[in-house]
C-alpha cells in the first residue's frame, strides 16, 4: 500500500433566500493507503472486452462503502478518475480508467 487514493464527494448548492445569495456545495475528501497498477491487455480486454483504453486498478486494505463523484491517486490532485467497475466480491477493489 504505496500509495494513496482520495475519494471525493460533493454535495449540492443551493439558494438561501435569507441570505439572498447562492451557497456552493461542498467537498468531502477521504484519504486511504492503496495500491495502485496498469491492467495489462490481456486483463483488459477479459474484464471489459475492449483492448484500445488504458485502463488500472486500484485495491484498498479494507472496503470503502460510502459513495463518491470521482477520485483521484496521490498527493497532487492533478487528475481525476472515474470508477469504471468495482468488483462484486471485494469492495476494496477498483478499475479505472487511466493510466496511474
Amino acid at each position: 500500500m504505496n500509495k494513496r487514493v482520495t475519494f471525493v464527494s460533493e454535495t449540492d448548492g443551493y439558494y438561501d433566500p435569507e441570505k439572498g445569495e447562492w451557497i456552493p456545495g461542498e467537498l468531502d475528501e477521504k484519504t486511504l493507503p492503496c495500491n495502485a497498477n496498469k491492467l495489462g491487455i490481456e486483463s483488459t480486454n477479459q474484464i471489459f472486452g475492449q483492448i484500445d483504453k488504458k485502463m488500472s486498478v486500484i485495491r484498498l486494505q479494507r472496503p470503502y462503502y460510502k459513495d463518491f463523484e470521482y477520485l483521484y491517486l496521490g498527493d497532487k490532485k492533478e487528475q481525476k478518475y472515474q470508477v469504471k467497475r468495482q468488483s462484486d466480491h471485494r469492495k476494496g477493489v477498483f478499475y479505472v480508467e487511466g493510466e496511474v
